[in-house]
């Protein structure tokens, strides 16, 4: 199987536990295994280090999650705004950047909790990016063109929005047929506890989405019961042509779309969709 597209959890995401975890537990476990994750992916980090340093500006992040890109930027001498829905993500964000910023300002990285749509940080910024899938996440056109808008309302004349969406072909599609099937067995850093992460995925063509499910499972490293969290998300697939027709739609005057972190345009055999989107 083709390794599935990633996304970050949506507000309506299922987390299942195992008996005796609190909802909070059951958050926390998640941001954890997240950050276990994503802990050697590093593939789209110089592409919006590049986007920063020509951006000239202030730059804000939906989905923050735990800073993985965001810290970064903000190391780099960038002042970052990061948005997010889920508390514990933005919890692991702050420790993150307490742990690592040093001499480095608090202030240059400000996180905040809220809706991706509703969410107005009082300022401009001259790029907004959303990473990896979690665009996928809006169910239909109407839902796209709102985060579309969204983020042309907080871009400075002449700023520009970035977008990336996995786009599988139908050979990867048809390998989406609900197998689970174990992706890692990993030790975690901070705990030592023992984590395997197992994934579902399944392509529904009628509806043109994928079902994706996560299963974390982990055995404390001092001994304990198996436990259990899970987790479900709706990617909505868009073509790469319907993302830039959506953009224009929504008011940016150029999109430009690329094939992958190296700026390659997009064309036949692009596994993803990277669109820069840009004011006048």
């Amino acid at each position: 199987m083709h390794a599935p597209p990633k996304a970050r959890p949506a507000r309506h995401d299922r987390a299942v536990g195992a008996a005796g975890l609190t909802e909070r537990q059951r958050g926390e476990a998640l941001a954890r295994f997240y950050d276990l994750d994503v802990l050697d992916v590093s593939y789209d980090a110089e592409l919006y280090q590049r986007l920063a340093h020509g951006s000239g500006g202030p730059i804000l992040e939906l989905a923050v999650g735990s800073g993985r890109l965001a810290i970064p930027l903000a190391m780099a001498g960038h002042r970052v705004v990061g948005v997010d829905h889920d508390a514990a993500m933005l919890e692991r964000a702050w420790a993150h950047w307490d742990l690592v910023r040093g001499p480095v300002e608090r202030e240059r990285l400000s996180l905040h909790e809220g809706d991706f749509t509703a969410f107005r940080a009082g300022e401009r910024f001259t790029m907004v990016f959303i990473a990896v899938n979690t665009f996928l996440l809006a169910e239909d056109d109407q839902a796209r063109v709102a985060l579309l808008g969204a983020m042309r309302e907080q871009l400075q004349p002449g700023g520009f929005a970035v977008i990336e969406v996995s786009t599988p072909d139908d050979e990867d599609l048809a390998d989406y047929d609900g197998r689970l099937q174990l992706e890692w067995l990993r030790h975690e850093p901070e705990s030592g506890d023992l984590v395997a992460k197992l994934v579902s995925a399944r392509h529904d063509t009628e509806h043109s989405s994928v079902s994706l499910c996560q299963v974390f499972e982990w055995t404390p490293a001092h001994g304990g019961p198996l436990a259990r969290v899970t987790r479900t998300d709706t990617l909505h697939l868009v073509s790469a042509t319907r993302l830039a027709d959506l953009a224009l739609q929504s008011g940016y005057d150029s999109v430009d779309l690329w094939g992958d972190h190296l700026s390659i345009p997009y064309g036949s055999g692009s596994h993803r969709a990277i669109l820069v989107a840009r004011l006048v």
